[in-house]
């Protein structure tokens, strides 16, 4: 798999904000969890290597460059098109992109978020009301002793 092709096709999938504060998932280097991924499910990259050569079929139609020479309109133009010939790459490159790009210490920073677990450092819960289990052990023993 192109590593610049998936970094396009990335920050295409989750774009840079607006605001400048954040890169795309391509630019910040989430495309090293697909293919991760991808190396280690036959399935998955094949789904990957499939879908990524037509969709530079589908880039090529439009601009004998690819999908690297088309301007922003036209990739989103052609990840549509692909989205309808492969409808389960780019579900697939979301789930993946996600979990490379929300996991990353910088969007978290952004987001407020942190790095780590819930528990057992975690976040403060309420103690369990233990007084909902009373009608089951009212019941007693419902199983046969061996």
């Amino acid at each position: 798999m192109d590593a610049q092709l998936l970094a396009l096709v990335l920050d295409e999938v989750i774009p840079p904000t607006a605001d400048g504060r954040l890169p795309g998932a391509g630019t910040l280097g989430a495309g090293a969890v697909v293919q991760h991924a991808a190396s280690g499910d036959p399935n998955l990259g094949s789904l990957l290597a499939q879908g990524f050569a037509t969709l530079e079929e589908i880039a090529r139609r439009r601009n004998p460059g690819g999908f690297a020479a088309l301007p922003r309109a036209g990739r989103v133009e052609a990840l549509r098109e692909l989205e309808q010939a492969s409808p389960m790459l780019l579900p697939t490159l979301l789930t993946l992109a996600s979990v490379g790009y929300y996991s990353n210490e910088k969007v978290l920073t952004v987001l407020n978020g942190n790095a780590r677990p819930p528990h057992p450092v975690g976040y403060e819960m309420e103690p369990d009301d233990l007084s909902l289990l009373d009608p089951v052990r009212s019941r007693g023993p419902i199983y046969r002793r061996c």
